[in-house]
């Protein structure tokens, strides 16, 4: 596998698409410090419960971030993984301020996921941002970090999982993807799968027509219906 190899986490029947969690967020608060007390759709995750204090993130997604970490070793060097980058740059330049810091973040009981540096802006936490860029379907990836070393041929190696996030409650499934790119892209089996799918089913309806056309053809309309037939002189 040639550099930049991509390290994607899968989760499986985890609906971010839900309508409430989706909704559960403030895009002001996310981009302008000074929307710091603006919690509109936050609830619950809105303000710490004993000081009533504004959450920064606040909301559902933001709370419920992925938290599992990943070491990765070979021939008993670590690979170093790059989590620069990860995020999409139109999100980080301005769906995220970067004079925004975390605050009151996971601080009260029950704790979501991972906690976020409070020293660094939003705009820097690509994490959260790449979790925030909610998916559409229940089976998701979304990018971890990157490998800018190539893999040989028979490389082994080694994969220290702290395995921090719960699934097991809704019955979700985690695992983990190297994949790389070409210049048209990564590895999109969904794609082909629909093309494959629409293309079927327009083939189908293609032989069905002609079938019927050459069973039972319509018969064609007799041309001296027509009025420039009925009335040959523009007489009227």
């Amino acid at each position: 596998m040639e550099a930049p190899i991509y390290i994607y986490y899968q989760l499986d029947n985890y609906y971010q698409n839900h309508r409430r969690y989706v909704k559960s967020r403030n895009d002001m608060q996310l981009r302008n410090k000074a929307a710091e007390g603006d919690l509109g759709n936050c609830f619950p995750e809105d303000k710490t419960t004993d000081t009533n204090q504004p959450i920064v993130p606040c909301g559902l997604i933001a709370w419920s971030l992925f938290n599992d970490t990943y070491r990765f070793l070979t021939s008993n060097k670590d690979l170093t993984v790059n989590k620069k980058n990860i995020a999409w740059g139109s999100d980080q330049r301005s769906k995220f301020g970067s004079n925004v810091y975390p605050k009151n973040f996971q601080s009260r009981d029950l704790i979501g996921g991972a906690k976020l540096n409070e020293s660094i802006p939003l705009s820097q936490q690509e994490d959260l941002i790449v979790w925030m860029r909610s998916a559409a379907l229940p089976t998701f990836r979304k990018l971890y970090g990157k490998i800018e070393t190539d893999l040989e041929m028979n490389d082994e190696i080694e994969i220290v999982i702290e395995n921090n996030y719960n699934t097991y409650l809704f019955g979700g499934r985690k695992r983990l993807v190297f994949s790389t790119t070409t210049l048209i892209g990564g590895k999109n089996p969904f794609v082909g799968t629909a093309y494959l799918i629409v293309g079927g089913l327009s083939l189908f309806c293609a032989i069905t027509f002609i079938l019927l056309y050459v069973i039972k053809p319509r018969p064609l309309g007799d041309p001296s219906y027509l009025s420039w037939n009925r009335n040959p002189g523009g007489i009227k």
